[in-house]
């Protein structure tokens, strides 16, 4: 029951913020070779950081945002139940979208230089370490089904981790770990704090789990965007890579939110 549970609701749940970082996969690859081929290190600097910022700004705050709400996510869809013993499961889970955002992006950095021998001996490594850490976990009892989600965390963390050193190594690109990672950071700890007191105040007071969930998720959106352009998180080339990025930055400078 309990695997079921981890199969059938974190699973897919943890399955879906990633999506949204393909298409930045894709959009990076021809970018990088294209910048490459002409000899411009510049240039692929800015976009390899600019990518992953861009990754981080949209995986951080879908990690942390669902790992605080697992259960009133959850019980938009499934059963109470259910969901019992599923939200603590994706509440660890969760937090793995990030490392698996950023692994995408750096597959396809390391793919667009050449090097697509690299990621594969990431995952071999990773799936080492999920094998090992499963096997170790679960036979915990106090950790028990536990262990898969933390197994899995760990190897997506390795995978990441070994993905990024092949990057300053054989790139030669040292991502801003300032810009990259922090600022998102910062702000994404922010989002989720507001959803869930946003979620806690909500149905406390006026509403059911659905739409206190929903005003929740808004309410953290709009702070979460707000503080992003406060700590001046986002920048032209970051805007750039987003689909339609022309649009949108022409009219955030219309607003102005950036230069």
């Amino acid at each position: 029951k309990l695997y079921g549970n981890y199969t059938s609701l974190a699973v897919p749940m943890f399955n879906l913020p990633p999506v949204l970082i393909y298409p930045i996969s894709y959009s990076i690859v021809p970018l990088i070779s294209s910048a490459l081929a002409y000899g411009s290190r510049e240039r692929t600097r800015t976009i390899i950081n600019s990518a992953l910022k861009v990754t981080s700004i949209i995986a951080l705050p879908c990690a942390l945002g669902m790992s605080v709400l697992s259960e009133p996510i959850l019980l938009m869809f499934f059963k109470p139940e259910l969901v019992e013993t599923g939200a603590p499961l994706l509440a660890v889970l969760a937090l793995a979208v990030f490392f698996v955002s950023i692994l995408s992006i750096t597959n396809a950095i390391l793919q667009s230089c050449k090097l697509e021998r690299k990621p594969i001996i990431a995952m071999l490594a990773g799936a080492a370490v999920k094998l090992v850490s499963s096997y170790i976990l679960i036979g915990i009892p106090s950790i028990g089904i536990y262990g898969t989600p933390i197994s899995t965390l760990l190897c997506y963390i390795t995978i990441t981790a070994m993905n990024i050193f092949f990057v300053v190594k054989y790139v030669k690109v040292i991502p801003s770990v300032g810009r990259v990672f922090f600022r998102p950071l910062s702000a994404a700890v922010v989002c989720a704090l507001t959803a869930l007191g946003a979620y806690k105040f909500a149905f406390d007071r006026f509403l059911s789990v659905k739409p206190a969930t929903v005003m929740s998720i808004g309410c953290a959106a709009i702070v979460y965007v707000v503080v992003l352009f406060l700590i001046h998180g986002v920048d032209k080339d970051d805007i750039l890579l987003l689909p339609k990025g022309e649009k949108i930055y022409n009219i955030l400078h219309k607003m102005h939110l950036l230069k």
